[in-house]
Formats: structure tokens, C-alpha cells, sequence
């Protein structure tokens, strides 16, 4: 029997069930008798699996969902390790470039010192031939001036001899140490050469596999609701659009959660950035607050000493030292709370990131490339260091690197121009693998994945790392 007749036929038993026997004409069927009891249990049996179908087919859709995105984070890991060891290699190779000069100059500094040392030599040979020796100085001498003068001569000879000989030995020492140098960074570079190869041979396969497994899911989704179109009675198009419905409940849910548990981590752990409403200061992370007020005594400094002078009948004596009033008469801040885990320094103003911004913007529609700097495309942390050294602001090349190096913001107090870091393990810095610059209004600009050029997308909450970071 055709599922919808059957469906309709349990849907009759239930109804008759539930009418006390009452005729029910369904499909053409009059069903005047009342179902027996084995009827009745058979179609909540039916009923029953029908919905256990239903919350397999979806939750089925919602693990296909979660495969893909740790799909996705697997290809921003490989890309940002690729962008590890393309920098590793350009490392690599100024190192190569400066111990290569580095042994050239020493060579060439061991080729003037044998010239030297040569001339030393003839210069030994030509006083023995004028009888220089130490038995001639003795046997040709007048007088014991003439002995103490010879003497002197060829200690002169001997010392420079000498000198040559030790400047000749530490020259020669030095490039060999330099070409050693130079020969081991040759290697260190072949080897970042090797890792840097590796690294996006391994980055391009996670990419295929990710290309791969969404074509698959694509298909399975199909499949999938083409069943809930069956067992519900509807069509796919609108079980598709109900699933992308339900799809995108459960993920506003879970980002307000993720945004909650980041603002409250990073409030809880402090904050070395600066409010919006301070935007063109950054404060340091040992930057002072203002201290505690005193409690008033006769000759204080403080404006609560002066007032309490003030109403005593004797003047106060003059105080033996001055201090400024704060400017800002506001109740002084909490003493700071710790710094974040990992501390780094912001130097950008508040007009600089947007101006970062604004440069992430005109790239919006370019395409990603591994390791890319612009040429002719970016991948997430060369857009972001491409945006602030525009700016005027020199940033780090990897994601990695950047959240070491910048300041440290909670969330609830960024500006636009900030960077937002994911990783695998938001404890661990070194489990980084993607970033992106804030735009204001909960979205964000970036350079996500190969094929999916550079956009303004609403932020994502879920795997950030405990602070923004601020150039």
C-alpha cells in the first residue's frame, strides 16, 4: 500500500479511535466499524515512527551541517599553516642572503690578510739578506749601540711578523665560521622550502575534501528532504526552505550563547583596549589608573584634605609638596583587574582602523589565494595585515603571530578596524586559524576560505579567542 494511503488509513483509525466509532470516510473508505485495539496500537506505532523518521532525517541534516563546518575549519587550520611556513621560508631566506654576505665579506677580509702576511714574509726575507740575523747584528756591530740598534730591528720585523700571523689566524677563523654560517642557513632554508611545499600540499587536499564532502552533502540533503516531503506530505521545496528555517533558529541561538559566554570570558579577565567613546586612546597595559583618594587629614594635598582645612578655625600648614588635580572629577575606576593571558601593545587610533576598514572594504570581492598578499588575492591574515599597514600601522604577517603582538580588547568594547581571531582551541593561541577585521554593527570583513572571495559577513561567536585584538 502507497505510504499516503497508508497514512491516511492510520490517521482514519486514530480518528475513529478517538470519535467513539463514529463512520469516517477517508480515500473512498468508510470505516464504519470501530478499530480494534490492536488497530489503535498499530497506528500509534505507525504515527510513532513516522516522527522518529522525521527527527532522524533532521537530526541527520544537522550533523551533515556540523561535518562540514569542521571541514571548513580544518581548511582555515591548513591555510594558516601554509601562511606559517611561506614566512618561515622568507625568513629563511634573508638569512640565507645576509650569512652568504656575511661569509663573502669575511673571505674577502682573509684574502687582504694573506697579501699582508706575504708582504710580511718578504720583508723578513729582505732584512736576513742585509744581514739582519741575530748572529750578523752581533758579528757586524761597531759598537753595543750598533748590537742594541739591530736588536731592535728585528724584534720590530718579528712583531709585525707576528701580529700578520695572528690577524691572518682569527681572519681565517671568522670565515670559516661564516661560510659554516651560511652553509647551515642554506640548509634551514631547503628545509622551510620543503615545509612550506608540504604545508600546501596538505592545505590544498583539505581544501578538495571539503569541496568534496559538500557535493556529497548537497546530494544526502537532497535525499533527506525529499523524506520529510514523504512523510509529512509536503513538497521538497518546502521542507528545504523549513529546514533552512530551523537551520538558522539553531544558529542565532547558539551564537547569542557563544557572544554571551565571549563578552562575559574577556569582561571577567579585563581588557588593555579603550571604549569607543575613548577612541583615539589606547591605553597601555601598565597604564596607571588614578590612585585611591586619601583619607582627609590636617596637611594633606588632596581636595578632601583642602576642604577639611577649610573648615578648621587654625590654617593648615603649607604643604612640603604639590600635586596636579585629576582633570576629571568622574568617580576614579575599580583598580584594574589581571591582564588578559597573552598581553601585546595597540598603537592604532581609533581614525587609523578605520581607515584599516575602509581598505578591507575596497578589497570585498576579491578573490582568496593561499598565502596570498594581493596578488592577485588575499587569504584571511594578509588581508588583515595588508588593511592596517596601510593605515600606517605595521602588523605581523600570520593570524598567529598578530594576536601575540596586538593590544587585547573585550569584546563589548571594540571599534572597527579590530581584529576577531578563531581557533581550534581558544586557550591555546597556537591552535589560531582564521581572522578577521570588525566593521561595527556585529559584522565583520574577511577573507574566509578558497572559494569564497573576501566579504562583509555578520560576526561569528562560536570558537573566538578570549579578546579582540587591537593593532
Amino acid at each position: 500500500m502507497p505510504r499516503t494511503r497508508r497514512a491516511a488509513r492510520v490517521t482514519s483509525w486514530v480518528a475513529v479511535a478517538l470519535l467513539g466509532g463514529a463512520p469516517v470516510v477517508t480515500g473512498g473508505v468508510a470505516w464504519a466499524e470501530p478499530p480494534s485495539d490492536d488497530d489503535v496500537a498499530a497506528a500509534h506505532a505507525a504515527a510513532d515512527a513516522a516522527a522518529l523518521d522525521v527527527a532522524g532525517a533532521q537530526s541527520r541534516l544537522d550533523a551533515i551541517r556540523a561535518e562540514l563546518g569542521r571541514a571548513e575549519a580544518a581548511v582555515q587550520t591548513a591555510a594558516e599553516d601554509y601562511a606559517e611556513a611561506r614566512e618561515a621560508l622568507a625568513d629563511a631566506k634573508r638569512e640565507t642572503a645576509q650569512a652568504r654576505e656575511r661569509a663573502d665579506r669575511a673571505q674577502r677580509a682573509e684574502d687582504a690578510t694573506r697579501g699582508t702576511l706575504a708582504e710580511a714574509y718578504r720583508t723578513t726575507a729582505r732584512a736576513n739578506e742585509n744581514g739582519l740575523g741575530p748572529l750578523d747584528v752581533v758579528a757586524g756591530a761597531r759598537d753595543v749601540g750598533d748590537v742594541v740598534s739591530g736588536e731592535a730591528a728585528q724584534r720590530a720585523v718579528d712583531r709585525k711578523v707576528a701580529g700578520v700571523l695572528a690577524l691572518q689566524a682569527d681572519v681565517r677563523s671568522a670565515a670559516r665560521n661564516a661560510d659554516a654560517r651560511w652553509q647551515a642557513a642554506r640548509a634551514a632554508q631547503q628545509d622551510a622550502s620543503a615545509a612550506a611545499e608540504a604545508a600546501f600540499a596538505t592545505a590544498r587536499r583539505t581544501a578538495a575534501d571539503l569541496t568534496a564532502r559538500t557535493a556529497a552533502a548537497e546530494d544526502e540533503r537532497e535525499r533527506l528532504f525529499a523524506r520529510l516531503a514523504d512523510l509529512r506530505s509536503t513538497s521538497v521545496e518546502l521542507e528545504r526552505q523549513r529546514e533552512a528555517d530551523r537551520q538558522e533558529r539553531a544558529a542565532a541561538a547558539s551564537e547569542a550563547a557563544a557572544r554571551e559566554r565571549a563578552e562575559d570570558a574577556a569582561s571577567s579577565g579585563g581588557s588593555s583596549g579603550t571604549s569607543e567613546t575613548t577612541a583615539d586612546r589606547v591605553d597601555a597595559p601598565d597604564a596607571q589608573a588614578d590612585p585611591e583618594p586619601e583619607r582627609p587629614r590636617s596637611g594633606g594635598t588632596d581636595d578632601g584634605a583642602r576642604a577639611d582645612d577649610e573648615r578648621q578655625a587654625e590654617p593648615a600648614p603649607q604643604p612640603t609638596r604639590t600635586r596636579e588635580p585629576a582633570p576629571d572629577p568622574a568617580p576614579r575606576p575599580d583598580p584594574k583587574p589581571d591582564p588578559p593571558p597573552v598581553s601585546g601593545v595597540g598603537q592604532g587610533s581609533a581614525a587609523q582602523g578605520r581607515e584599516a576598514l575602509a581598505w578591507a572594504r575596497s578589497k570585498i570581492g576579491t578573490p582568496y589565494q593561499w598565502g596570498g598578499d594581493g596578488d592577485p588575492g588575499y587569504d584571511c591574515s594578509g588581508l588583515t595585515s595588508g588593511a592596517w599597514n596601510a593605515a600606517g600601522v605595521w602588523i605581523t604577517r600570520t593570524s598567529r603571530s598578530q594576536y601575540l603582538t596586538v593590544g587585547k580588547v573585550s569584546y563589548d568594547r571594540m571599534r572597527p578596524g579590530d581584529l576577531i581571531f578563531y581557533a581550534n582551541d581558544t586557550s591555546d593561541p597556537s591552535t589560531i586559524r582564521h581572522v578577521a577585521i570588525y566593521a561595527g554593527g556585529g559584522m565583520m570583513v574577511e577573507a574566509p576560505r578558497p572559494g569564497i572571495d573576501v566579504r562583509e559577513t555578520p560576526v561569528r561567536w562560536d570558537e573566538v579567542m578570549p579578546y579582540a585584538g587591537r593593532p
